[in-house]
């Protein structure tokens, strides 16, 4: 992209723009999640989440009607401000959380003491407004990364918010599930060679979401 002034003002337009495609995508997608929550019945799979979710959800997961909940851009702590415009009609048979890739820009510091609390209370927001819904909830570990130019993403906090959701599910009776440790290059939150398809995205939802439908039943 370029160094200097003129590097920076590309940066800065380009996450101008990208916010601006965000929030449109949250305001398309809360009206049909909504939808689809009031249309769902009873023992539904209801998958909350960024656009990992989204993906996932087109493909079969498990034996149950699915609920997709995914929208692509949307932070954690985003998703649990917008908690209070979705209601369900009926009880979930499982929920399945899929969270924090939005969170690991280098630009908001993830690892730092503030950004970590932001995360840790949308987290466990987002869970105990889950079980309240649902019979069962699995939280995903969040998806290795590839470093891309222009994307820069902390990837130490891949495993560190992964733990922390780890621990925050358990400390309200949920599951924990990693449909991705086949993907990862061992520790550090970087994905294997192909295992992505632009740096975030997973080349392979298919497998991915095979992989949750049997942790699912």
């Amino acid at each position: 992209m370029g160094a200097g002034p003129l590097g920076w003002l590309r940066r800065a337009l380009q996450r101008r723009r990208y916010r601006r495609i965000c929030r449109a995508r949250i305001a398309m997608r809360i009206p049909q999640i909504q939808r689809d929550l009031a249309a769902a019945d009873p023992g539904f799979t209801f998958v909350m989440g960024d656009s990992h979710a989204e993906f996932l959800c087109a493909h079969p997961l498990g034996r149950r009607p699915v609920v997709n909940g995914g929208i692509g851009g949307i932070s954690t702590g985003g998703y649990a401000e917008r908690l209070p415009a979705l209601r369900f009609r009926h009880r979930a048979g499982v929920a399945v959380l899929v969270v924090g890739s939005n969170d690991l820009s280098v630009r908001v510091r993830p690892l730092s003491p503030e950004a970590v609390a932001r995360f840790e209370a949308a987290a466990a927001a987002l869970i105990v407004w889950l079980h309240a819904r649902a019979d069962r909830v699995v939280v995903l570990a969040l998806p290795p990364i590839t470093q891309v130019p222009g994307q820069e993403r902390e990837a130490a906090a891949v495993e560190d918010y992964s733990a922390r959701l780890a621990r925050i599910a358990g400390d309200h009776g949920g599951e924990v599930a990693d449909p991705c440790a086949g993907l990862r290059a061992g520790p550090g939150g970087l994905a294997r060679p192909g295992a992505l398809s632009d740096g975030v995205h997973l080349a392979d939802y298919a497998a991915a979401a095979a992989r949750v439908g049997a942790i699912l039943g």
